[in-house]
């Protein structure tokens, strides 16, 4: 064997991931060519002495890295012809000198200068080139080939510089031909790795629709190659996209799937990598039992393998970050430590550096030493290796660390302004992380001299970023960028934002007119009604008399070509830019409408002006809430006195997701747990502790004082708090908060304010007509009784209400969707199912060709789920007149937790879809309390109907909890089941 071939199989041995096994085989080859086969049989050897020496782990690695060579083969053997083709007198690697080539090689000629500029490493002349070869035209579909090589080469080699625009316009409109690849298993990994690149360069630029759609081409031709390696990539690479969209559900399902195609390949490698992942997402979901878990089982696989790996060094620091968001300082640093040099030791020195440094910008106590050892070997392997933009970046947050820690906050602010400076045309993230950077340092060095510019410049710096969510929104409307992912890309400079104006509004010059407590509600309402005003948007409304008719039309077809499923993006962006130019002839004739299609946040003074306007404004209060990492930020406006409040309280979203799990426990029971447990008995519901709730209590202490005398809360959830029960959260003296005040939940104060300009004013009922209640009523086939669920016509009957019913087999999905669509008041009884990965497909179980439903819809085929449900997309989808529409299904108030401020349930699709009033369950209610409840609240609001739909609502709760008809039910999980949500539009009922 020969000795280069060797040294060969050193070199791809000590490489880690698969990413540098590949740039080892190129690299050595460019250095020096080797024989293909020969190195495979070097690494057939080795695996046959490792498994004969009783080593399999190791020699399964060995079979591994066999496949990488395999897969490179066809890379290598075109670097091997153009290398002859160069000996040979060639000055072109495509064609010789002084010889014309045919016309349908010019664009592959021009190309092939391009790839060899980029050898050269002269990016701009290439870029040149590119734009040049651009004009000749591709005569031949195998010419798209050899484009879609050098262009990736040269898109490769910008983004690492961190030219992510420049890379994204060369590979945009390129296409690999169906009929090129087929059946080529080398051309199918061609595809596989441009798709995989061009979805990454769509993701730098925020788009992760257009990321994901390449990441699943690339899925498919891994698949058809049949290669699992590739398909782990591009399979993992579709993963992360869910996870930086914000879709933490879908990132987690799609990993626990990634984890188990890894144990089919028998890669640890792949194994250990996709456990890590899951563990970076479950901990983004919330769940950080569950990711401290997958790391240390990463841990415990290199522990038995008695072996090192990147994977390994990555587990250390994500279990540091779990650390830190437990607040455990010095268990986080450990663990950091513990990375780094496990990197070191796994030859994964960049890796480690850029890890270490990304995680010490911020000041732990006792890291110097750490953060200077990673700054030094940050500036070594930039001395050997060169320019390495990434590498760069995290060596000037590290010297600014440094600066900082030593008290030199001024220097650190200068390394910070540059880094800011670079990160502005890198991308929407890095320059959104460099802002937040920057703002710390500021932060610091005014904490340490005090002085009124520094702290403005901070302000400003988040002001001129904040401004960019709108452009981006724009940017992305009507075409498949999320709207999810750019509000939670900016919701940090926000909330920072909205922290500085509450902590030092008084020294701040502020941009307007607006107090700093306004301007930080303002702040707060934009990142909670970012998204959602941008759903609701696009939903069905009626220009106002006055604009003209070509105008509704052209803008009606252009919604409905923006809502169709098989519009192309290119159209999507065509159809939006000329939405726009409609909207600006439109505005001329009806302003406020066309701010309501824009999606546009409303203010804290439209809110004023709309609840000093209402009948209750004397005896309501809004409160709202917008949950921080360490902090809930509590917002209070009494309309009749015109004052506008905020406090902060102590309490992070970890632990308000605890206080939620712990709640739905404690009620719901956990059957999966061991020992499992069952579901709370509904007549000794006082046996289980529910004192945890009284951590909310501080809560309502900032607010209590103030909203005396008036009988009604109009309450925005934020985050977790979407899942407790407020009405059941003990006050400072004791009693539940239902005892002293009606709650209402609102979407918010925008999605209120648009609920009132969507909908026009609804009139009154005429005297002594009382509206007809369609009901329907479904048990599923597992009731033992089911006519216990099936009767509650009957309930509405005895309170006095007209019914048409709907019951049994004949409540089918279809029927109730139909009716829904005209009705005034609706009351529905079944099973309802609330999806945690995807709340949009959680919903009401309903019956379908002659059969009721089953009670637990998880395990049932994709089809018959979707016959027996009403889900949250179904009715988001409707427009419904709807004024009160009850759910008596078990989980049917229920919403992601996570979301920011998106259509995400059943609630929250109703009153998207156009409902005044919507009664749910936050867990699963009893039958008979339930019942008992619905009956006080139909009868007491047939009985007075001039009272409003809340205040019928509070009697019912007060009388179980003051005057139960049976002991139990004066616990909260039978008064405190159901909660009223409201748009806020409807006018029924008037105080």
């Amino acid at each position: 064997m020969r000795e280069r071939e060797r040294a060969v199989a050193d070199r791809i041995l000590a490489a880690e991931t698969p990413p540098a096994v590949e740039a080892a085989l190129l690299e050595s080859y460019a250095e020096e060519p080797y024989d293909i086969d020969a190195l495979i049989t070097e690494l057939g050897s080795r695996g046959q002495r490792l498994t004969e020496s009783g080593r399999p782990a190791e020699a399964a690695l060995v079979a591994a890295l066999t496949g990488e060579v395999e897969e490179c083969r066809a890379l290598l053997e075109q670097m091997a012809d153009a290398r002859a083709r160069i000996e040979a007198g060639h000055t072109r690697r495509t064609w010789p000198t002084g010889v014309r080539p045919p016309q349908h090689m010019k664009r592959t000629v021009l190309e092939q200068d391009l790839a060899d500029l980029v050898e050269r490493g002269d990016l701009d002349l290439a870029l040149r080139a590119a734009h040049r070869a651009r004009e000749v035209p591709i005569v031949a579909p195998v010419e798209q080939v050899a484009v879609i090589g050098a262009r990736s080469s040269l898109a490769g080699r910008l983004r690492a510089a961190g030219r992510h625009r420049e890379a994204l316009g060369l590979l945009e409109d390129l296409e690999l031909p169906p009929s090129v690849v087929e059946g080529s298993v080398p051309l199918q990994i061609v595809a596989t790795r441009f798709h995989l690149l061009r979805g990454l360069l769509h993701e730098d630029a925020g788009d992760h629709r257009l990321g994901r759609r390449d990441y699943r081409t690339a899925l498919d031709h891994a698949v058809s190659a049949g290669v699992g390696s590739w398909r782990f990539r591009a399979w993992t690479c579709l993963a992360a996209s869910f996870g930086k969209a914000g879709r933490h559900r879908q990132a987690v399902t799609e990993y626990r799937r990634i984890v188990e195609f890894t144990r089919t390949l028998g890669d640890p490698q792949c194994f250990v990598a996709a456990l890590n992942d899951l563990g970076t997402a479950l901990r983004d979901a919330g769940d950080r039992d569950a990711a401290r878990s997958h790391h240390l089982h990463v841990l415990a696989v290199f522990e038995a393998l008695q072996a090192r790996g990147a994977a390994q060094s990555a587990a250390w620091f994500r279990l540091g970050d779990l650390a830190r968001d437990a607040q455990d300082t010095d268990g986080a640093l450990s663990a950091y430590t513990q990375g780094f040099w496990s990197a070191l030791a796994a030859d994964a020195t960049r890796d480690g550096v850029i890890d270490t440094m990304t995680r010490l910008h911020e000041v732990l106590p006792g890291d110097d030493e750490l953060l200077e050892t990673a700054t030094l070997f940050a500036m070594t392997l930039i001395e050997q290796e060169g320019e390495d933009w990434l590498l760069v970046w995290s060596l000037r947050r590290g010297l600014g660390g440094l600066a900082q820690r030593l008290g030199h906050h001024e220097s650190a602010v200068a390394l910070l302004r540059e880094l800011a400076g670079d990160a502005a045309s890198k991308g929407t993230q890095w320059r959104l992380t460099a802002t937040g950077e920057l703002v710390d340092g500021l932060l610091l060095w005014h904490g340490q001299e005090g002085r009124r510019e520094i702290l403005q410049e901070a302000f400003d710096v988040l002001w001129r970023a904040r401004a960019g969510m709108a452009a981006d929104l724009d940017d992305g409307a009507g075409t498949s960028a999320e709207h999810h992912a750019v509000v939670t890309n900016y919701r940090h400079i926000h909330l920072r934002l909205a922290d500085l104006l509450l902590d030092h509004g008084g020294e701040l010059r502020l941009p307007d007119s607006r107090t700093p407590t306004e301007l930080a509600f303002d702040l707060h309402e934009e990142i909670r009604a970012g998204a959602s005003l941008r759903q609701m948007a696009q939903a069905p409304m009626t220009p106002p008399d006055g604009v003209p008719e070509d105008l509704k039309r052209a803008e009606g077809e252009l919604l409905a070509a923006l809502t169709g499923p098989s519009l192309t993006v290119e159209r999507q962006r065509v159809a939006a830019v000329r939405l726009t130019g409609v909207h600006d002839r439109m505005a001329a004739y009806a302003p406020d409408y066309v701010r309501l299609r824009r999606g546009r946040p409303f203010r804290f003074a439209d809110l004023r002006h709309h609840l000093r306007s209402r009948p209750d404004a004397g005896h309501s209060a809004f409160v709202s809430f917008h949950c921080g990492a360490r902090a809930t930020t509590v917002f209070t406006y009494l309309p009749d006195t015109d004052r506008l409040t905020a406090a902060r309280v102590p309490v992070g979203e970890q632990r308000l997701s605890e206080l939620v799990r712990r709640l739905r426990r404690t009620f719901d029971g956990s059957p999966h747990d061991f020992p499992p447990l069952a579901p709370l008995h509904p007549r000794r519901p006082g046996r289980r502790d529910l004192s945890f709730l009284a951590e909310l209590t501080p809560l309502l202490a900032v607010f209590l004082p103030l909203t005396g005398g008036r009988d009604v809360l109009y309450v925005c959830n934020d985050g977790p708090l979407h899942g407790l029960p407020l009405s059941a959260v003990p006050t400072p003296e004791g009693p539940p908060l239902a005892a002293r005040h009606a709650v209402v939940q609102v979407s918010g104060a925008s999605a209120l304010l648009y609920a009132a300009a969507r909908h026009p004013p609804r009139p009154g009922e005429p005297t002594g007509r009382t509206p007809e209640v369609f009901c329907a009523s479904v048990a599923a086939r597992e009731d033992p009784e089911p006519q216990r669920l099936e009767d509650d016509a009957e309930l509405l009957r005895a309170a006095g209400w007209p019914v048409t019913a709907l019951t049994g087999e004949q409540a089918t999905r279809q029927a109730v969707l139909d009716r829904l669509g005209t009705a005034a008041v609706a009351h529905i009884t079944c099973h309802g199912y609330f999806d945690t990965r995807e709340p949009l497909d959680s919903g009401l179980l309903l019956a379908q060709n002659g059969r009721r439903p089953g009670k637990m819809p998880e395990g049932q085929s994709l089809i018959a789920r979707l016959d027996h449900m009403l889900t949250a997309r179904d009715l988001a989808r409707s427009a419904l007149p709807t004024r009160l529409l009850t759910l008596r299904a078990c989980a049917s108030g229920l919403r992601d937790e996570h979301s920011a401020g998106d259509v995400e349930g059943l609630v929250q699709a109703l009153l998207y879809a156009g409902a005044g009033t919507v009664i749910a369950a936050l867990w699963n209610v009893d039958e008979d309390s339930s019942r008992r409840f619905l009956v006080d609240f139909y009868s007491g609001l047939r009985s007075d109907p001039g009272q409003p739909l809340w205040r019928a609502f509070w009697h019912a709760q007060q009388k179980m909890l003051e005057t139960p008809g049976r002991p139990w039910e004066a616990h909260p999980y039978h008064w405190a089941a159901l909660a009223l949500f409201s748009d806020g539009s409807d006018n029924w009922r008037h105080p």
